[in-house]
């Protein structure tokens, strides 16, 4: 366990920006160090049938939020094009605000993935860690492209169905949180006393945070 990081010096306009940007960078952090060192093997045990490995939780990850960006980007570029400004502060409904809280960790209730998001039975490190680093560089693109507008006005579907649409500030928040879940459920799979440790991780770090 790490210090967390720093804030740096930005010119975002909106403090909800600068405290998401925050989130996407401790949790580039976390994974990293949740997934470096980490043995093939030890990559891809499971705690027991139905339960994921720590490849398997960031190959979800990746799945998911590489459809939540092409969202994203998409609310974030119509958001500019209509002239969707405002500055904040940003007030966000009931049920939004009750989702993201049963999103954040520690899981007490689990959902099965939809089809199109369940991880591979198996991946290396390489096609796991630098996509999910990658992605949250591009997230983190958007979150600064989203500095002055609307956070409340422009709505963006939901990955999984376009059926629920989510406030734009709103829809970080929540991805910030599910990466969070499946980070903390990554750990969980570390932390199982019955994990793989014949053979010696190289050290790693990783950071927590709270929303």
């Amino acid at each position: 366990m790490v210090s967390l990081p720093s804030r740096q010096p930005d010119r975002i306009k909106n403090a909800e920006i600068d405290r998401l940007l925050y989130q996407v960078h401790v949790i580039k952090i976390d994974a990293k160090g949740l997934a470096e060192g980490l043995t093939r093997e030890q990559l891809n045990w499971s705690p027991g049938p139905g339960r994921w490995s720590v490849a398997q939780c960031l190959d979800h990850l990746n799945a998911i939020n590489a459809a939540s960006a092409s969202l994203l980007e998409r609310a974030v570029a119509e958001g500019r094009r209509k002239a969707m400004l405002k500055d904040g502060p940003y007030a966000y409904g009931f049920l939004s605000r009750w989702f993201l809280k049963t999103m954040e960790p520690p899981v007490t209730r689990r959902v099965g993935a939809p089809r199109k998001f369940r991880p591979a039975a198996e991946r290396s490190v390489d096609e796991v860690l630098p996509p999910f680093l990658s992605l949250h560089e591009r997230i983190e693109d958007l979150v600064r492209q989203a500095d002055g507008l609307d956070l409340v006005r422009i709505k963006v579907p939901s990955p999984v169905t376009s059926l629920i649409r989510y406030s734009l500030g709103m829809a970080f928040w929540l991805l910030t949180a599910h990466d969070r879940r499946h980070l903390w459920q990554a750990r969980q799979v570390l932390q199982d006393r019955r994990f793989p440790h014949a053979q010696q991780r190289a050290p790693a770090q990783t950071a927590t945070s709270s929303s």
